[in-house]
């Protein structure tokens, strides 16, 4: 048996090193930030990016003023309010950062029209503020020429200029929409506005503008975010079309890759790309995926974060449970959110998961914001403002493991009395025809071991261990059996002791994880050896009847399941049963009687389709 389970065991660990091999997971590093003005904190709207060194840079929209932090968190310096004949901020956003440190934030900036007086006429367009890397304004760039007329007067909406005079202030486009910023390594701006691209130098001055509406590339319907690798090309995410756009430094399209799935390589809405240093591309999209795990624990009656009907199937006997949408045990569920890394080609590389605990406080309300250069990903608490990052780590992770154990044990004791009121004696108190005591001592344990190795993938051990040990005592209060052979008193005494280890490997296999194309497969092995010792003896000490039974039983077995389409499953189980049972029987004189040896091994093989019609 020992042989046995390390072989199955050392089976399983393989598996899993094997298939979690395939992606890498994360740990929790530090918490910084929260709710507030002070130092550190921020409000609600806020964009967030990262220099090659770690540092943290924050534009606090709503308190109008951008903040620099360390690797850890701890505030450096801020950039705020205006400065006499240099910048204003109006509505800070989208943020980036060169590689010497420079600091670029997107914003909107009022520009005087060459010529027009009384009332001067100004353009209201978006712009790039510079910083050096102290937080030094250095200059503000206006994606266009916002300094001649571009759109009618009928436009324009009146304002009163810097000298306190009547004038009039034309908007260009919708002053709520979004941008999208960031930069290269020669210090080249890259501006999404509106379906285009505007690239500008490092001082402001225009190198391009382009659709990115061009042949081939199709219509991007909405950009979540943007990068730039080293060599100059420039990366889009396109939430509604579930894709990745690149262009060549030059602004010439060059491919797409992606399509809608949860599968790797494939795309749920991105939302967040960057070009690490070594070359590859790390992109969030907002696929989920859910893992329940059934423990034997009861449920509570009032549990708010298991109040929506339970759409699993754990084994027959829960059938009805499920169908009424009431479970009796309580379920642990986790989370899955992924991040994918791809070569710049456009070739799948690998996942990371991200692994959140429904019933975990500290997991709720987390979304992920940014990643930086070194892969690690942050997460803001939306109720809390506060960040919680993390940092790249081995697939394997000790506190991903759900262990469960279950002890349980009886002890019972029942008397039997039982007088004939057809006797001579009628004492129905005092003196029985018939007394029985049975005493019972029975221990079960279960340890289960279960692990989700990715958002597919579920494995399980478990050892279950069972000894229980009966004595019953019969006294008969009648006349002593008589035959040829002699008088003999037949009060006797039987003791029962069992015992069965069972060990069993599962795994669970999400092949589709639609709810309403939702299939899965899986497999399952055991190995049980049971052992049963019975004896039954006379009491008196001339009565030498003993009878003594032992069985030495073993099975294992083997099964899958695998669904066909959403209304069928195939199902095939295996099961192998041998051993043996040996006894001797010694009659009330201490003559051998009988002796006997059985031996049984069978197989049998079922294999079944279940379906709805």
């Amino acid at each position: 048996m020992t042989k046995f389970r390390t072989f199955l065991i050392g089976i399983f660990i393989l598996f899993f090193h094997f298939n979690a091999s395939a992606h890498r997971e994360v740990k929790f590093v530090q918490e910084f930030g929260g709710k507030g003005e002070q130092h550190g904190q921020i409000a609600e709207t806020m964009f967030m990016t990262f220099d090659r060194e770690g540092g943290i840079y924050i534009t606090d929209t709503d308190n109008f003023r951008i903040q620099k932090l360390d690797p850890n968190g701890l505030f450096q310096f801020e950039i705020k309010g205006t400065a006499s004949g240099q910048f204003r901020f109006i509505n800070p956003t989208d943020i980036a950062v060169g590689i010497d440190g420079t600091i670029y934030v997107m914003d909107w900036v009022i520009v005087p029209i060459e010529g027009t007086s009384d009332p001067k006429i100004f353009n209201y367009g978006p712009c790039v503020h510079r910083f050096d890397s102290e937080g030094k304004f250095v200059a503000s760039y206006p994606i266009q020429d916002f300094s001649r007329r571009i759109k009618l007067l009928e436009a324009a909406a009146p304002g009163i200029d810097a000298e306190g005079n009547y004038a009039l202030i034309i908007p260009q486009g919708d002053t709520e929409r979004s941008f999208l910023l960031t930069v290269d390594e020669q210090g080249n701006i890259y501006v999404f506005d509106d379906g285009k691209i505007y690239k500008l130098d490092e001082n402001g001055q225009p190198v391009t503008t382009y659709a990115v509406s061009q042949p081939k590339a199709g219509q991007v319907i909405q950009a979540g975010d943007m990068t730039v690798d080293r060599q100059g090309n420039l990366f889009i995410v396109d939430k509604k079309a579930h894709r990745v756009l690149k262009y060549s430094a030059e602004g010439k399209f060059t491919q797409s890759f992606g399509e809608y799935g949860d599968k790797a390589g494939q795309f749920i809405s991105p939302f967040l790309i960057i070009a690490l240093d070594d070359g590859t591309l790390l992109i969030a999209d907002k696929a989920k995926y859910k893992k329940d795990y059934v423990s034997g624990l009861p449920r509570r009656r009032y549990d708010p974060l298991q109040s929506e009907r339970f759409l699993g199937v754990v084994d027959d006997n829960l059938t009805q449970a499920f169908q009424l949408g009431v479970l009796p045990y309580r379920v642990f569920r986790t989370r899955f959110r992924r991040v994918q890394r791809f070569y710049a080609s456009g070739e799948y590389a690998e996942k990371i998961l991200i692994r959140f605990e429904r019933e975990n406080e500290q997991h709720l309300h987390l979304n992920l914001k940014a990643i930086d250069y070194s892969g690690n990903l942050y997460f803001i608490n939306s109720e809390t403002l506060k960040f919680k990052k993390f940092a790249l780590t081995s697939a394997l992770t000790s506190s991903a493991f759900q262990t469960e154990f279950k002890l349980r044990y009886t002890f019972d004791i029942e008397d039997v009395e039982i007088d004939n009121q057809d006797d001579l004696d009628a004492d129905f108190f005092n003196k029985a025809d018939f007394d029985e005591r049975l005493i019972q001592n029975a221990v079960d344990a279960k340890v289960t071991f279960s692990y989700d190795v990715n958002e597919n993938l579920r494995g399980s051990m478990s050892n279950t261990l069972s000894y229980a040990r009966l004595t019953d005592k019969s006294f008969y209060r009648a006349r002593d059996f008589e035959d040829f052979r002699g008088v003999f008193n037949q009060d006797d005494e039987s003791i029962q002791t069992f015992w069965e280890d069972r060990v069993q490997l599962g795994v669970n296999l999400i092949r589709n994880h639609n709810p309403y194309r939702y299939q899965e497969a899986g497999a399952f092995v055991y190995f049980v050896v049971t052992r049963n010792d019975f004896i039954n003896k006379a009491l008196d000490s001339r009565n030498f009847r003993v009878f003594d039974f032992r069985a030495r039983i073993s099975d294992w077995g083997a099964g899958l399941r695998y669904d066909l389409g959403r209304a069928f499953r195939l199902q095939f189980q295996v099961v192998h049963f041998f051993g043996y049972n040996i006894f001797t029987y010694i009659d009330e004189t201490n003559i051998l009687y009988a002796t006997g040896f059985q031996e049984a091994d069978f197989t049998s093989a079922i294999l079944r389709i279940d379906g709805v019609f």
